[in-house]
C-alpha cells in the first residue's frame, strides 16, 4: 500500500509539473507583435502645420489717388507753320518745371485747394475688376518748358527770308510752353502681383501697365520773332502712349502710398501757337517719376 501510494504521488506531482511549464514558459517570453501593429505603434503622431495668417482681400473695388511727379524729355525738332512762316528748329532741349519742395510751400502750394494745380500732378481714379487686374482714368498735369538761350539747328524760310545755320532762341524770338499744362488723359491696364515685403500680414503688391490717351494742352507760346502776341488757351493736340512699372501698399487698411515709373512717347501735330491760325508740330520721349497717396472705397 505505501509503494502504491508514492507511485499515485508521483505522477500527480510530474502531472503538475507538465501543466505548469507551458504556462511558466509563456509567461516569460516576450509577446510578439505583428509588424504592422509595431509599425502604426511607433509612428508618432502627425504634428499639427501651424496657420499662417494673410491679410483678409479689401472689397473695395473703386480707388482715387492724387500725386506729383518729375519727367525728363528728349530732345525734339519742332515745326512752326503759319503766316509768313514755315520753319523748324531741330534738337530742343525741354525741361519740366515741379513747384520748389519747401516746408511753407507743402502748405501753400502742394496741399492748398486754391493752388492744388500749379505743381505737376497725378490724378488717377481706378476699378479692380479682378484680384489681380486694374483698369483706370490717369490724368498727368505734366509741364514742357524750352530751355531759353539754347543754339539749335533751323532750316526754313521767315518772312520770306531763307533760314539755315544755328539760332539762339532768346526770349524775343520764342516762348515755348506746355506749362498749363502738358496733359495727358490716358486709359491705363494695370497687372499686379501680391508681395511680403513689408510682412506677411500686411498688403503690398508690385504692378505694370500700358497705357495711351489724348493730349490736351494749355500751351503758352510767344512768337516773337513775328510779332505774335502770347498765346495760351486748351487744345487738343495730339495723342501719347506709355508703359510703368511701380510698387504700392496699403495702411489704415483703406489708404495706400503708390509710386510709378513711366516711359511714354507724345505725337503733337497741332499745337496752336497763335490766335491767328499759326501752329506748331512736334514728337518726343519722356520718362515719369510719381508719388501718390489714395484711398479705396
Amino acid at each position: 500500500m505505501k509503494t502504491s501510494y508514492t507511485a499515485v504521488g508521483v505522477s500527480s506531482l510530474l502531472a503538475s509539473l507538465l501543466l505548469a511549464v507551458p504556462v511558466c514558459w509563456a509567461q516569460s517570453t516576450p509577446t510578439t507583435l505583428p509588424a504592422a501593429r509595431v509599425a502604426q505603434q511607433q509612428t508618432a503622431a502627425p504634428t499639427e502645420k501651424p496657420t499662417v495668417t494673410t491679410p483678409t482681400p479689401d472689397v473695395r473695388k473703386w480707388s482715387f489717388s492724387w500725386g506729383w511727379n518729375r519727367e525728363q524729355y528728349s530732345s525734339s525738332d519742332i515745326h512752326f507753320q503759319g503766316a509768313g512762316h514755315d520753319f523748324t528748329l531741330a534738337n530742343v532741349q525741354a525741361n519740366d518745371r515741379q513747384a520748389e519742395l519747401t516746408l511753407a510751400n507743402i502748405f501753400q502750394t502742394y496741399l492748398n485747394p486754391l493752388r492744388i494745380t500749379i505743381p505737376q500732378t497725378n490724378v488717377r481714379l481706378a476699378y479692380q475688376y479682378a484680384d489681380n487686374t486694374a483698369i483706370a482714368i490717369n490724368l498727368d498735369h505734366m509741364k514742357y518748358v524750352m530751355a531759353t538761350d539754347q543754339l539749335v539747328g533751323i532750316s526754313g524760310a521767315i518772312n520770306g527770308v531763307a533760314q539755315s545755320g544755328n539760332q539762339v532762341l532768346t526770349t524775343n524770338f520764342l516762348t515755348y510752353e506746355h506749362t498749363d499744362g502738358l496733359n495727358v488723359l490716358s486709359v491705363e491696364w494695370e497687372k499686379q502681383k501680391p508681395v511680403n515685403w513689408l510682412g506677411a500680414t500686411q498688403h503690398a503688391r508690385v504692378f505694370g501697365l500700358v497705357g495711351g490717351g489724348i493730349v490736351v494742352p494749355k500751351s503758352n507760346v510767344e512768337l516773337g520773332v513775328m510779332g505774335r502776341p502770347r498765346n495760351d488757351q486748351f487744345h487738343l493736340a495730339g495723342y501719347s502712349a506709355h508703359i510703368g512699372a511701380g510698387f504700392e501698399a496699403d495702411f489704415l487698411k483703406r489708404f495706400f502710398v503708390r509710386t510709378t515709373a513711366k516711359m511714354g512717347y507724345v505725337d503733337l501735330p497741332d499745337v496752336w501757337t497763335s490766335a491767328q491760325n499759326d501752329k506748331a508740330s512736334q514728337t518726343f520721349d519722356y520718362k515719369e517719376i510719381i508719388f501718390a497717396v489714395g484711398a479705396r472705397f
